[in-house]
């Protein structure tokens, strides 16, 4: 299983050795490197690496390689086709969208307790009594429960949009770093008049 913690990664270091080892030192990561199964068998080559923007032998670009290995590795033993890649994100986005409903559900109710609380304070006034000690405490903590349930939504509600954007970006390079383990869309039949029969 490509996932396996007993794959290896072979490259070459900068005498021009082959080399085996756990992972690839981000010095060498440009220059490319293969995956082998436990047995030795290559089941995946990652090309030399092609800069599009960045110089080449700049700090930052070094960096970004160096991060893009980190992700690939993680990538490549977590995962044994994109499927699972789906299913990974579809999980924590489900359990985002859970939480968020948690969340909603509490600032509803927050925002029901301090309307109740505001029609007993509005009684008093119009009785012309002055509001009891325990109500304006009440009132002034359910106010501040209130605004901290709504900046906890914000930020759910951001991390999912960041969690989708992430798996969307796992599931892109999964299939550029296994396109053998993309599943492609099988042919369809249909009559020749067909519009879905045409790309």
């Amino acid at each position: 299983m490509l996932a396996e913690a007993s794959n290896l990664f072979r490259y070459h270091n900068s005498e021009g050795n082959l080399v085996i080892d756990h992972q690839v030192p981000p010095e060498y990561v440009a220059k490319g490197y293969e995956v082998l199964s436990s047995t030795g068998r290559v089941v995946k080559t990652v090309p030399p690496y092609q800069p599009l923007e960045e110089e080449e032998g700049t700090v930052s670009g070094a960096a970004s390689r160096a991060e893009q290995l980190k992700e690939d590795q993680f990538l490549l033993r977590s995962y044994s086709d994109v499927g699972e890649v789906e299913a990974a994100g579809e999980r924590r986005l489900a359990q985002l969208a859970r939480e968020i409903e948690i969340i909603e559900s509490n600032r509803a109710k927050n925002e029901e307790q301090l309307e109740k609380a505001e029609t007993r304070a509005a009684k008093y006034q119009l009785a012309g009594k002055k509001l009891p000690q325990d109500l304006l405490a009440r009132m002034d903590e359910i106010t501040r429960l209130t605004g901290d349930t709504q900046h906890m939504l914000s930020l759910r509600k951001r991390e999912y949009e960041v969690v989708a954007a992430r798996y969307e970006r796992y599931k892109n390079r999964f299939k550029a770093l296994n396109p053998e383990k993309t599943p492609s869309q099988p042919p369809t039949t249909a009559p020749a008049s067909s519009p879905s029969a045409t790309e």
